[in-house]
């Protein structure tokens, strides 16, 4: 079976496009900017859960520590 030339010719290599990590302005989703402009207050409440979190586990790690006597004679 023999393959007409005009198919051998057709498949050609896909050249990657040159430019490295920039997008164009017409290939960016703009839900995806302003899910990431909304997403800033979500993180600073999960960064202010956390240092309260530390802090808790502070308190409660030198409650420990000060009572420790207590704990072994319970």
């Amino acid at each position: 079976m023999k393959l007409k030339k005009s198919s051998i010719e057709a498949v050609e290599e896909a050249k990657p496009a040159s430019g490295g990590a920039f997008i164009a302005a017409r290939h960016r989703n703009p839900v995806a900017e302003v899910a990431a402009q909304q997403a800033a207050g979500a993180e600073i409440f999960g960064g202010v859960c956390a240092i309260l979190a530390t802090v808790v586990l502070v308190i409660i790690t030198a409650l420990l520590y000060v009572n420790w006597d207590a704990i072994k004679s319970a």
